[in-house]
């Protein structure tokens, strides 16, 4: 699969590359908001992560594409950086926090040596000026390296200049999630449930929820312990708690590792799959409950991570709207 997975990256355009970065950053990333700057226009940036709702005023990333044939080289390197330095000397936007070349075949040799060399590439941006930038970032306008442009680009920090290429891209974190989405990727299975021997307080809500229903069964009060060490409910708490902490790892890893709408629409699906059977009459709380997780282990979602929901993901996402309201096992 990765050959032809990497073929069909290798094969994208300089547009299609950009929106396969577009998802990936605004899908996996700490930025308060992720904007797309296409086109002659876009000044030296094409994927923008921004940090706050400064935006360009405050700290932000830049994620500049490179869809060639061949490696990117030093003259392309410099004169992009060189367009970033001038659009930001001239007040359009601050300097980046970090600035990402995603060049799918990589850089060539020399380019290399100047992103890990950061004094390096801050002299040969200086020396190469004339021959490199002056004529190629506005095609009308030759830019001259004056005294202030030279000192803007001096305390410019050259070390926040990085490259991904097409190994680097593919091992990234939350990139699976838009392989999947695009390519077919599968995506990683989650992990089984721990159950904690002790009970967290994350459970309490459902937890108390459960203790009144067999409380209602057996019209007495149940504290924990009891519960726990009931012949009967004890094993029902322990099945119970299984199966919130399958769900609950469920989510934690897809909450990383996919598409954010995905795993709102699985709860979805699995909530409108049990909410009509859960308002029916019962004669008690506990045989409500075992008709929605009678229900939920039957539900068919159609997210794209449903066919990584085991039945007792579904029955234990049930707990879950129990801890946050949405259900309740006793009217």
């Amino acid at each position: 699969m990765l050959p032809k997975l990497s073929r069909s990256i290798l094969a994208l355009d300089d547009e299609q590359l950009e929106e396969l970065i577009l998802k990936w950053i605004y899908n996996h990333s700490e930025y308060d908001s992720v904007e797309s700057f296409r086109g002659t226009g876009d000044k030296g940036r094409d994927v923008v992560g921004f940090y706050s709702k400064l935006k360009h005023e405050g700290e932000w990333d830049n994620y500049q594409c490179k869809q060639y044939g061949s490696p990117l080289n030093s003259t392309n390197v410099i004169r992009e950086i060189g367009k970033m330095l001038y659009y930001s000397y001239q007040g359009e936007f601050s300097l980046p926090k970090s600035y990402y070349f995603i060049a799918p075949r990589g850089l060539n040799r020399e380019a290399e040596k100047l992103l890990f060399n950061p004094q390096i590439f801050k002299e040969t941006i200086l020396n190469e000026w004339d021959n490199k930038c002056r004529k190629n970032i506005i095609k009308t306008k030759e830019i001259c390296l004056g005294k202030d442009l030279i000192k803007h680009i001096n305390k410019y920090d050259f070390s926040t200049i990085f490259r991904i290429n097409l190994d680097k891209l593919l091992m990234s974190a939350g990139i699976k999630a838009v392989l999947h989405k695009d390519f077919g990727v599968e995506l990683d299975a989650p992990p089984q449930g721990n159950v904690p021997q002790a009970v967290q307080d994350i459970e309490l809500p459902y937890i108390g929820q459960l203790l009144d229903v067999y409380g209602e069964r057996d019209k007495c009060i149940y504290c924990q312990d009891e519960a726990t060490d009931h012949l009967v409910h004890g094993e029902h708490l322990r099945e119970q708690r299984e199966r919130f902490f399958h769900a609950d790892a469920f989510e934690r890893h897809f909450r990383d590792n996919s598409f954010q709408d995905d795993l709102g629409l699985l709860r979805g699906e699995v909530y409108s799959g049990v909410k009509d059977v859960h308002k029916k009459t019962y004669t008690d709380g506990l045989e409500r409950l075992g008709a929605v997780m009678a229900q939920a282990a039957v539900a068919n979602p159609t997210s794209p991570l449903a066919k990584y929901a085991q039945i007792q993901v579904k029955q234990g996402l049930c707990h879950h709207f129990a801890n946050e309201g949405t259900l309740k096992w006793k009217k």
